[in-house]
């Protein structure tokens, strides 16, 4: 059989018919499996898109309740610090250091004095003072048993006279100190 040039040309034609069309078929495959891969990257992506707005909606309510428990934190440790301070007030308010002087009987009377640092002169050295300084960290007073009230000051200046560093002050009868003390404590 013998070709001729017309069905050379035709089945040339044929052939590259047949060459485009199964080039088309494998684009079109490509093509769709591109966007196969493509709508299963978008969902991926829409997921993570979706669980990032979950975690910044509960990150930033748990930074807005860590915001909260931290005022609540800086709250508590302030009136803790407010009411350490206040104890060691009220420690160093009702803890008394009480000196007695002369004798209880029946003919004594009972007076009080508070006692307070006095200055130091006179060439008086700071080692001299016969008290410890930590003993001035609280109320220092002194009840002094006597039969008259002068009798009493005269016991007290000699117990603390200048040279120990002590000055004995608001002498009264024990029965009016806690007066005194309600007074002093209104006035602080």
């Amino acid at each position: 059989m013998l070709f001729n040039a017309e069905f050379l040309g035709l089945l040339v034609l044929v052939a590259s018919a047949a060459a485009l069309g199964l080039s088309i078929v494998i684009d079109v495959g490509r093509v769709s499996a591109e966007r196969t891969r493509a709508t299963v990257l978008q969902r991926q992506i829409d997921k993570r898109r979706s669980a990032l707005r979950e975690w910044t909606t509960k990150t930033n309510a748990r930074a807005g309740e860590l915001k909260a428990l931290q005022t609540r934190l800086t709250e508590a440790v302030g009136r803790r610090q407010k009411l350490q301070a206040e104890l060691k007030a009220l420690e160093h308010s009702k803890v008394e250091m009480v000196h007695e002087l002369g004798e209880c009987d029946a003919a004594a009377l009972g007076y009080w004095s508070l006692l307070a640092v006095a200055e130091v002169s006179g060439g008086v050295d700071r080692r001299d003072i016969i008290f410890s300084r930590q003993i001035w960290d609280y109320r220092n007073v002194a009840h002094t048993w006597a039969g008259s009230a002068e009798h009493a000051v005269s016991l007290l200046r000699a117990a603390f006279s200048e040279r120990c560093g002590v000055r004995p002050t608001n002498l009264q009868p024990i029965g009016a100190a806690g007066e005194a003390l309600t007074a002093e404590g209104v006035a602080a």
